[in-house]
């Protein structure tokens, strides 16, 4: 199999796996908590009162959702999305490894995001700090895949220009 082939393989996977999350478990959760969004979907974070008001909201089944398919789901797209992200820098500047520390960081931002979460989905009165190190991984992921996605699209328009 070519890298290329390889390539959308990858690519394929992954949004498959994000359109899982988009149209199945989003949707899911939202309706569970009152159109409240999932922690891992707020890109500017949340305040400890914020992550208390879901926790009461969220029904119990919407937390054992979370918790079994939610979770589930995201065990695997952090990891295709580096991988998607990697290949799509390593074709567009082979020569320039260090971009792939973006998408490393934000996998590894959002594995440690799941298990701050998960902890905060086993208590209803979570501690401060556990919510202001979920919230901050939480913009830390956001913060590294944007810049993941600002390389590609820099060298991919620089070689455009470059013809």
């Amino acid at each position: 199999m070519s890298f290329a082939r390889a390539h959308l393989a990858v690519l394929g996977l992954t949004a498959i796996n994000y359109a899982m999350m988009l149209v199945y478990s989003t949707p899911k959760l939202l309706g569970a908590a009152d159109g409240l969004w999932p922690f891992d979907l707020r890109v500017m974070g949340y305040s400890t009162a914020e992550a208390t008001q879901y926790l009461t909201t969220i029904t119990p089944e919407g937390r054992l959702f979370y918790l079994e398919v939610q979770q589930m789901l995201d065990t695997f797209f952090p990891a295709l999305l580096a991988v998607s992200l990697m290949m799509t820098l390593f074709r567009l500047v082979p020569k320039l490894p260090v971009l792939y520390l973006f998408p490393i960081s934000g996998a590894l931002f959002d594995y440690y995001e799941n298990a701050a979460v998960r902890q905060m989905l086993l208590t209803n009165a979570p501690d401060q700090g556990l919510v202001e190190m979920a919230s901050l991984l939480t913009g830390l992921k956001f913060a590294t895949i944007a810049l993941s996605l600002l390389a590609i699209l820099w060298f991919w328009r620089k070689g455009k220009a470059d013809g």
